[in-house]
């Protein structure tokens, strides 16, 4: 039997019940901007909308839908129906960073093989940003003469 669950506070499992799943526990980060490219294929097809899309940094897939269904349903451009969509990423943003904390180095990751690593320097980096409404400066690095 394969038993397959989720939480968003898996602190509050007891270990007992945790040790039970014994092909791992795995954290799933916000997708990444391949991955909402995919996922919003999905939903714009469900939903038969078009058009561009809007700056989706930081959605979960749950926003991705309901952009796409709001677009649908009230016969307005995405970037119209983004404007009723409040990410997590930013509504919740330190509970999304203590998750992540948590979950470094103590989980499977969902994305790629091996451990969940979370580091800021990462973020810093430009893996998964999570970007709040500030100016960023991005620096590229020097080119070699060669």
């Amino acid at each position: 039997m394969l038993f397959i669950a989720t939480s968003n506070s898996i602190a509050s499992l007891p270990p007992e019940l945790r040790r039970r799943f014994t092909l791992g526990t795995f954290f799933f980060d916000l997708p990444t901007a391949e991955e909402r490219e995919t996922i919003w294929g999905i939903y714009l097809k469900k939903y038969d909308v078009s058009g561009d899309l809007p700056d989706d940094e930081g959605w979960t897939g749950a926003e991705i839908k309901e952009c796409a269904r709001k677009a649908h349903r009230l016969r307005m451009t995405l970037a119209e129906a983004s404007r009723y969509i409040v990410p997590v990423s930013r509504s919740a943003a330190e509970q999304v960073k203590a998750l992540r904390q948590m979950a470094s180095g103590t989980f499977i990751s969902a994305a790629t093989p091996g451990l969940y690593r979370y580091e800021e320097e990462m973020a810093a980096r430009g893996r998964r940003v999570i970007r709040r409404n500030e100016l960023l400066t991005i620096l590229a690095p020097p080119r070699s003469e060669a």
